[in-house]
């Protein structure tokens, strides 16, 4: 009997071992830790949340400080008039919009005839408190200064148009070329002397530049180029009227615009539209 109960117990001992050793083998007690493991971990994720949320906060506080960026304190003597000529353009003028909106600056847009599917953005002009002057119904030299009364009776009929379709009474213009231009001696001399002594009888005043982008050289004069022309020309302590394009061709001069408002920013300037109490800057007139 005695024999019998310890062959069983011989027989138990052996058959555990086997089974340990088989379950080693076949790895099933590895799977049981990686288990163990794995839920181990996302128990320490869900029970340190901690760490997320101060990460997270970090890079609220990061981006709050980016956008809380400090200026000098506007000097109102010194004041840029950001101004675009030949627009409104089906992509080109969105975009200027849309870098002035960012930013909460206005402009100045001295316009040319326009089709319908522009009136939205010459509505959007107005509504975003920029102000909208007259260039010429064609602003082709040959075909508004071939006479005094081709370039008037154009900038008439355009402000007309505008009233009608948007309330919006201009009260300024630009001449093709500006003032001085001499251009216009080939198609009719001394029109420009003319012209500008005649402004007044449409209620108009006319305005020139004293700082220039350079744009109107090329399609593609480089964004830092334009910066750099700008940047290099303005003053403080005057107004600074800034001459640039609006038109399809003119990709460069949006690429620049931001980086003319931050300068101007940084250094002080005021940035503001033409008003009714802005003086006029004009050039000696060349025709």
């Amino acid at each position: 009997m005695l024999r019998l109960v310890g062959s069983v117990l011989l027989l138990c001992v052996v058959l555990t071992a086997g089974c340990a050793v088989f379950l080693r083998a076949t790895g099933i007690g590895a799977v049981e830790w990686a288990d163990t493991g794995e839920q181990g971990e996302a128990e320490g994720t869900d029970a340190d949340p901690a760490g997320e949320s101060v990460s997270q906060t970090e890079t609220e506080d990061t981006a709050d400080t980016a956008e809380r960026k400090t200026y000098p304190e506007p000097d109102p003597d010194s004041v840029i008039y950001l101004t675009f000529d030949d627009g409104p353009s089906s992509t080109i003028t969105a975009e200027i919009l849309d870098v002035l909106e960012e930013n909460c600056v206005q402009a100045t847009f001295f316009i040319v005839d326009y089709s319908e599917d522009k009136l939205p953005l010459l509505e959007r002009m107005i509504e975003d408190g920029d102000t909208v002057g007259i260039h010429a119904l064609d602003p082709d030299y040959e075909a508004c200064y071939s006479s005094e009364d081709a370039y008037l009776d154009g900038v008439e009929e355009l402000k007309e148009k505008l009233y009608r379709d948007t309330g919006y009474e201009a009260f300024c213009l630009r001449f093709p070329g500006g003032s001085s231009n001499t251009i216009s001696a080939n198609y009719n001399e001394g029109i420009m002397t003319r012209l500008t002594q005649r402004v007044a009888d449409l209620g108009m005043v006319y305005f020139d530049w004293n700082v220039d982008s350079e744009d109107a050289s090329g399609n593609s004069v480089p964004d830092s180029t334009l910066v750099a022309n700008v940047t290099g020309e303005l003053q403080k302590g005057r107004d600074n009227v800034v001459l640039m394009h609006d038109a399809n061709s003119k990709k460069t001069t949006v690429q620049a615009l931001q980086s003319i408002i931050n300068y101007g920013r940084e250094n002080g300037y005021t940035f503001k539209a033409i008003d009714r109490s802005t003086t006029p800057v004009h050039h000696r007139v060349g025709n």
